[in-house]
């Protein structure tokens, strides 16, 4: 088997396929884990709310159980608490789902969670205990040095389809029964046709005091308001995210520099829910992408010309870290023919979707 990438999902099918005893070749770019890789910022949430959608939400707990073993250092457990809006929004329907499964949650008051909290708007939170953040490069890195460990190769090289195989910049052409090409946003260049939407994403961090260090301050997400946040992890700063669509056609090879417009709405989302902090130094910035299909759902599929032995795995985003080794458990199954695909990750037409993501509700006031 080669596998192409060694982003989250490529590191995670590696190690997974490598375990369980396949001849894994992994190739990679660049680095694991390195800058521009969509699996490259300090922290990534991992939290099993995905609204009524049971599938999701299993894949999460399985993947949080995976990480734990994987490397427990790798797990910050901060808790992640939902802000809800409404009574009967998504927060009520992951709370039915996650009771459901027995993952364990509850109902909190927002205010006591944190140093500081402004929150008319907020009628209740959701907690989620055993939820909070992983050490994202970190983790990615791990994933491929456990693969490695497992008796998988690592090329370091680019690569792009030659046929069934992998034709790598130095001019060799590597080919096996299985083929996995999990490049994220570069996917498209490589397969004409794909549909995935590259979108330029931000992320912020500012200087905080010791109170709004995590562990302490749970990871939180405003699933209506299109935003998240993570306490100060590691001294990197307090951490704040927009989850609004960013401009699409994003290229990942070219330069990375914020926008004073996106910082503003950094700014603005501090403003409105942690006031203590509407002026704190910005000390860090990263560009990012998103690499999204129609509905958000992942893409695992076979490639409709070789005959099963090219697969297609992407569509993460910074959704990918929820599930990663989980959905390399299933993958693997996958490939080997033991299991059918999961028709909902297919290359067929999809409907429009982002409910599985923090984009908004698109209930009035919401982004």
């Amino acid at each position: 088997m080669i596998v192409v990438g060694a982003g989250v999902f490529g590191a995670s099918l590696a190690r997974q396929c490598a375990l369980s005893g396949w001849d894994v070749t992994l190739v990679e770019a660049v680095f694991p884990g390195h800058v521009r890789a969509g699996s490259g910022d300090e922290s990534r949430i991992i939290r099993c709310g995905h609204g009524a959608d049971e599938w999701h939400t299993a894949s999460a707990r399985r993947a949080w159980t995976l990480w734990h073993e994987i490397d427990p250092s790798l797990v910050v457990r901060s808790g992640v608490l939902w802000f809800a809006h409404r009574e009967d929004g998504w927060e009520a329907a992951s709370e039915r789902t996650l009771r459901a499964l027995r993952i364990p949650c509850s109902r909190v008051d927002p205010r006591e969670m944190f140093p500081a909290f402004a929150g008319d708007d907020v009628g209740w939170g959701l907690f989620e205990p055993e939820a909070g953040v992983l050490r994202a490069r970190d983790a990615t890195r791990v994933l491929a040095e456990q693969a490695l460990a497992a008796g998988a190769s690592l090329q370091l090289a680019a690569a792009r389809p030659s046929g069934a195989g992998v034709a790598l910049d130095d001019g060799r052409v590597l080919e096996a029964d299985r083929v996995v090409w999990a490049c994220g946003a570069w996917l498209p260049r490589l397969f004409e046709g794909l549909e995935l939407r590259i979108t330029q994403q931000y992320v912020f961090y500012f200087v905080a005091s010791a109170a709004w260090r995590t562990p302490g301050v749970p990871t939180w997400v405003d699933y209506d308001e299109a935003a998240y946040g993570v306490g100060d992890v590691d001294g990197r700063g307090v951490k704040v995210c927009s989850d609004r669509e960013g401009p699409t056609g994003f290229d990942v090879d070219g330069d990375r520099v914020p926008v004073r417009a996106h910082e503003a709405r950094a700014r603005e989302l501090l403003a409105v829910r942690f006031p203590a902090l509407a002026r704190a130094p910005l000390v860090g910035t990263r560009v990012c992408q998103y690499e999204l299909t129609a509905d958000t759902r992942f893409l695992v599929a076979p490639h409709p010309s070789y005959d099963n032995r090219v697969w297609l795995l992407g569509g993460g985003s910074g959704h990918g870290f929820k599930h990663g080794p989980a959905l390399a458990e299933r993958v693997e199954r996958w490939i080997s023919g033991e299991e059918a695909p999961e028709p909902m990750f297919g290359l067929g037409a999809r409907v429009a979707d982002r409910a599985l993501r923090t984009a908004g509700s698109g209930v009035p006031g919401s982004s």
